[in-house]
């Protein structure tokens, strides 16, 4: 973890730790804010402590921390999938997010890379992300090495229709036994 010099602050990339919960939980918040779904941030502290720190975490977190300070900066999470017939994990990296006032500090270059660092420890064959379309930081993923596949599109099911095709199974079980 060593330092990294942006301007006139130094800062570190280390792995979060579950003191860092309420940072992240703010940091996801400004995220969810600039992406108009803060509706959508139901997580708990509990919840971040079982899922990213607990026996069977289901994410991991980086943090950008001021080096004197020790004020973060900026977060990752990323999580991994399996993908049949792949060797390796797929590492997914949900979460990208530098506070507004140390951008173009090389902070985020610096999370992406510590995310690279662990897809590449882990035998990942890739790094993949979603962005929204009118997300202004493509052109840094671009820079940074991503490659956008225009020959897949995301489908999401959700909401009413993801209940109403959960109940179709239930009553198709119903009607099966």
């Amino acid at each position: 973890m060593i330092p990294k010099t942006a301007n006139r602050f130094s800062f570190r990339v280390r792995p979060a730790q579950p003191v860092d919960i309420p940072a992240l939980m703010r940091l996801k918040r400004l995220l969810a804010e600039g992406e108009n779904s803060l509706h959508a941030v139901r997580a708990t502290a509990a919840d971040w402590l079982r899922d990213g720190f607990g026996p069977a975490a289901g994410f991991t977190a980086f943090v950008a921390e001021a080096e004197n300070t020790e004020t973060i900066l900026g977060m990752a999470t990323c999580s991994q999938r399996t993908i049949t017939g792949w060797s390796g994990p797929v590492i997914f990296l949900q979460d990208l997010f530098v506070e507004p006032a140390y951008r173009k500090h090389g902070i985020a270059s610096a999370l992406v890379a510590r995310v690279a660092s662990y897809a590449h420890d882990l035998g990942s064959p890739i790094v993949e992300l979603t962005v929204r379309a009118d997300n202004p930081a493509q052109s840094f993923y671009q820079r940074s090495g991503f490659a956008h596949l225009p020959h897949c599109l995301t489908y999401v099911l959700a909401g009413p229709a993801l209940g109403a095709l959960a109940e179709r199974d239930k009553k198709d079980l119903a009607l099966a036994s």
